[in-house]
Parts: structure tokens; sequence; C-alpha cells
């Protein structure tokens, strides 16, 4: 038989862990019943079975002009709590991550997805809340939003068009139909998309993993098949894996064969006017264009410059990685980034 001391200390400590507990929309109607009922603050604690200090703060903070409503309580406490939670958020540290990784030219949506891998759920910011903290800092005259990297460009709109552009002019070109159909399901690693981005003075060959988002680079002075085939070749020779390349139409692919043969890929080709279908390679030129607009003189780089902003785009997290950068996908290890 237990013993009444070793009761009544059980008993306390369940008080106590009640004590603990945020008062719930029912305890609110509750307390506003018995209070209406003109009972004192003591009899309504033990009622609701919590502190008298509990139900005097209660009083205190949710009642107002025309007394005590339960429901405007329970609406003034969530508003306290969610308040609370995001002034928590609200740290040098996490500041230091916003201000950094727009250095190292991560979107808003990237530096959310990275958080909610290195930091604890209740301290990672949803994209929507960067955006904002970044307009917050431009309304103190901050410069944060400047980092933004910009994109966009202005598409066609001509209509459907019908030439074959340069496919005609490829030998032993095959299409993108010949291509295995589990490259589309992008779960392995090894299939390559491949094109050039123009620039004053010079050119980059461009070439991007599609599962992974990996991308290899490197320049030339001429966009000679010639030249492009020896790149590619170089390119491919630094990867543990090659499975196949798709390229576009352009005749400085025209040299594909020595590619495949070099590398033991399947090359084949996207269709005319048909960029989505090497949407990857599309997307991550688009990126590189951040570094290097149009117009800018490709051959005033080094090319140790070259390579680490390259590096720079392989380490920045994608939404479509899960918050994983190229790098940790392409090698299948993870690193602090952040943290």
């Amino acid at each position: 038989m237990v013993s009444a001391p070793i009761l009544n200390q059980g008993l306390h400590c369940m008080k106590q862990h009640k004590h603990c507990r945020q008062l719930t929309q029912e305890q609110r109607y509750q307390i506003s019943g018995l209070r209406k009922a003109r009972m004192s603050m003591r009899t309504i604690a033990e009622e609701v079975g919590v502190s008298f200090s509990t139900i005097s703060r209660e009083l205190k903070r949710n009642s107002g002009p025309a007394g005590y409503d339960p429901y405007i309580a329970q609406n003034l406490n969530e508003a306290r709590r969610a308040e609370a939670q995001k002034n928590h958020k609200r740290s040098t540290e996490i500041n230091r991550i916003i201000s950094e990784s727009l250095l190292l030219g991560w979107s808003p949506e990237a530096i959310s997805h990275r958080m909610q891998i290195e930091l604890p759920p209740e301290l990672a910011l949803c994209h929507s809340t960067v955006y904002a903290r970044i307009n917050e800092d431009k309304a103190r005259s901050g410069t944060l939003f400047k980092r933004l990297p910009r994109f966009g460009k202005r598409r066609w709109k001509g209509g459907k068009r019908r030439n074959q552009a340069g496919a005609s002019l490829i030998p032993n070109r095959r299409d993108i139909s010949e291509r295995p159909p589990i490259v589309d399901e992008r779960n392995r690693v090894g299939d390559w998309e491949g094109d050039t981005v123009h620039g004053r003075n010079g050119y980059l060959v461009t070439l991007v993993d599609r599962m992974s988002r990996f991308t290899l680079v490197k320049r030339i002075a001429r966009k000679t098949k010639e030249q492009v085939a020896s790149v590619m070749t170089r390119l491919l020779s630094k990867v543990p894996l090659v499975r196949t390349v798709t390229l576009d139409n352009g005749l400085e692919f025209a040299a594909h064969a020595e590619v495949a043969a070099a590398t033991n890929a399947d090359i084949c080709f996207a269709k005319p006017h048909a960029s989505w279908q090497r949407g990857t390679n599309e997307n991550t030129n688009g990126r590189i264009r951040r570094f290097w607009p149009k117009g800018f003189d490709i051959s005033v780089l080094s090319e140790q410059e070259i390579e680490d902003r390259i590096l720079l785009l392989n380490l920045i997290p994608r939404k479509v990685l899960g918050g994983l950068t190229p790098l940790e996908a392409f090698v299948g290890k993870s690193v602090a980034l952040i943290t």
C-alpha cells in the first residue's frame, strides 16, 4: 500500500507537470465560465488543474475592456507565440548565413533549402522569410538586395520554326529518340548534356550531369569542331563515368564521333529548336551568365578564375536536389557549408 507522504509527493509532481503546459482552448472556456460564476482565482485554479499564478497571469494578459473572452485570449496567445518564434530566429548567426550565402551567388530558395539540411528545424527559414529579411535590410539602406542573382531572357515569339538548323550537316547524327529511356529518369550519374556559351573573344564549352547538375566548363578561343571535340574529351576524362551525352545541333559538335570513341559514350542530339530537351544544360548556362553576362570579354579571364567560379556553381544548393549541392550529389557525400 502506498503511504500518504509518497502519494502526496506524486500528486504534487503531477501538478507541477501540468503547470508546464500551455492552456488549451477548452481550459480557457472553463476559466471564462467559472469567472462568470464569480469564483475566486484560487478556486478556478483548482478546478482547471493549474496553479493560481497561471490563472492570475492569464486573466491579466488576456482580459480587455469587456472582460475575459476565451476566444480572444486564445488568439492573443497564438499571436504571441508566433512572434516569439520569429524573434527566436533573428540572430547574428542567421544574418551571417544569409549575407555570406548571397555573396556566393545563392538564391533565397537555395539558402532556405540548405538551412533545412544543416540547421535545427526551429531555426531554418523558408525562402519567403529570407526575402523578407533582405527587404528589411534594404529598408534600412542595406545592400543585401544587390547580391540577389538576377536572370531571365526574352523568349522568341515568332511561332514554330520548321527548318532543321544544322542537324542535316552533322555526320552520323543520332536523334534523341534513340537515347536510352533510362536517361529520362535522372536516377544515375553519367548522363551529360553539352553546349557552348558565346562570349566576346572566346567561348565556353559546358557539360552538365543530368542527375546531379554537376558542371564542367572549359574555355576555347575558336568554336571549331576540332577544338570543341578536344575540350569535351579532356573534360569528360576527368570524371569517373560517362554513359551518354546529349548535344544541340550546332556545327561545332560535328566531330562528336571523336568524343564518343575516346569516352565510349553514346552521343545523341536534341531535336532542332527543342532546347527544353537539354533543359538542365540551358538552366546551367543561364547560371553561368550570372558570372559572365553576354558581351563579357571571356579572354580576360585566367584559367584559375574560371575554375574557381565553376566550383562556386557546383557548391550552390539546389531545390531539385533537396538542398544538396551538385558536387555533393555527384560524389554522394555531404559537407557543412553554412555551420
